[in-house]
């Protein structure tokens, strides 16, 4: 008798309302992205525009291992360079399918990521950090020399695809595969960070060994999380591939792997909307910072300790702090 008014009062839970706000809301930001670039019909806003959101499904898939799993990894960039040159190579060398050559990349991604990740995730803090780190700087080096990637020089002259008969050669077309492919990203870490799995995370990142008292399978979600987040990355990368058409190692180092740390901690690592703001603000500093090289690596740096000191939970906390100064003057 009891199970329709129950059910009817988990559907207007303040927490479902509060996920279906901000659904509402990360579609009707994207949409809005998507916008500005038709509006401002510059094709230099919409290559930043394009690389904002690859770096939004990096920053979103890293915010899940990092924020929500307490999985520090700078081996990021390495499972993006395995998608990259997976979906390049089978779709233009072998003729496979663009969407199938995109989503064996994010396979082959993940794959790598559960084979390494079995022994090394049984690591902690920063052990863990410094053998992703070994397993980038190894990566990277293949990606150097191996002969399928086309060693230091890439591979050339890739063609963006055309699905259903639809081209998306254009710049613009394109951006809006990207945006729409964060878009579902994002709603996937909505949907994993709300669920027991989720739960699960949570607990192994505030107590790794009173997760497992509780029954948490660490290891198992330790190593499940590890892999999905690097199947996420790997299919950032195929994208990314096709994006700028060419492909190099120096696109796939360590270095991309920090900038997309940056973006999660400037953001907020424990929101997705967080990451998603901090990827568009590291891209657009980024291309401001072009002319200087390395040195864009030193303001990354002072940005980070600055949020870490002042905004621990990244600049998407300010929001928070307005909402609640505003509903403490309504109360007074």
């Amino acid at each position: 008798m009891n199970v329709q008014p129950q059910a009817t009062a988990a559907a207007k839970s303040p927490r479902n309302g509060s996920r279906l706000r901000t659904n509402a809301l990360a579609l009707a930001g994207a949409f809005a992205v998507i916008a500005l670039p038709l509006l401002s019909g510059n094709g230099y806003i919409i290559q930043v525009a394009s690389l904002a959101a690859i770096g939004a499904i990096m920053a979103v898939s890293l915010g899940i291992l990092y924020g929500h799993s307490g999985q520090l990894s700078f081996a990021h960039a390495a499972f993006y360079g395995v998608g990259a040159y997976t979906a390049v190579v089978l779709h233009t060398q072998h003729g496979v399918n663009f969407i199938v050559s995109l989503f064996a990349g994010a396979a082959l991604s993940g794959l790598v990521a559960f084979v390494v990740g079995l022994p090394t995730l049984r690591l902690r803090g920063n052990y863990l950090a410094i053998a992703t780190m070994a397993l980038q700087l190894g990566i990277s080096e293949v990606f150097v020399n191996a002969k399928i990637t086309g060693g230091s020089v890439g591979i050339l002259g890739i063609v963006r695809p055309t699905i259903a008969g639809f081209s998306f050669e254009s710049p613009f077309a394109y951006y809006v595969l990207l945006a729409l492919a964060a878009v579902l990203v994002f709603m996937l870490a909505h949907y994993i960070v709300h669920s027991r799995a989720g739960r699960g995370l949570a607990a192994i990142r505030e107590d790794e060994t009173a997760a497992g008292v509780i029954g948490v399978d660490v290891i198992w979600y330790k190593v499940s999380i590890f892999t999905i987040t690097a199947m996420i990355a790997g299919l950032a990368g195929g994208l990314f591939a096709y994006q700028l058409e060419y492909v190099s190692p120096e696109s796939f180092n360590l270095d991309w792997s920090i900038a997309v740390l940056s973006m999660v901690i400037i953001g907020g690592k424990r929101s997705a909307i967080g990451a998603v703001v901090g990827a568009v603000i590291v891209t657009i500093v980024t291309q401001l910072l072009f002319s200087v090289g390395d040195l864009q690596f030193l303001v990354y740096g002072v940005w980070i300790i600055v949020i870490m000191l002042f905004l621990p939970e990244g600049l998407v906390s300010i929001w928070g702090m307005v909402r609640r100064g505003a509903t403490s003057e309504v109360g007074l």
